[in-house]
């Protein structure tokens, strides 16, 4: 799984790109969510506000690269994908 990480251009989030596709409905059943539809997932996520599409892009509200980076290979585990 490859994962990418850079600020992005509204500068209030870190958009993580991976090069896998996310079942949205199927991660609607495993995170507690706000909004959850096949287009986009909005969640928080231990106090992260995180924006997730299918395509495997993230926007991730943390602090810094590394924690958005943490954050999704957390929640990319969770959903059952392994880093290769």
């Amino acid at each position: 799984m490859a994962i990418s990480v850079r600020l992005c251009s509204g500068r209030t989030a870190f958009e993580v790109s991976t090069n896998i596709k996310i079942d949205l409905v199927s991660a609607s059943r495993i995170f507690k969510t706000k909004v959850a539809t096949k287009h986009i997932l909005l969640l928080n996520y231990n106090g992260v506000e995180i924006s997730m599409y299918p395509s495997g892009r993230m926007l991730i509200k943390a602090g810094t690269k590394e924690d958005s980076l943490d954050i999704a290979r957390n929640l990319l585990a969770e959903m059952g994908y392994k880093e290769i």
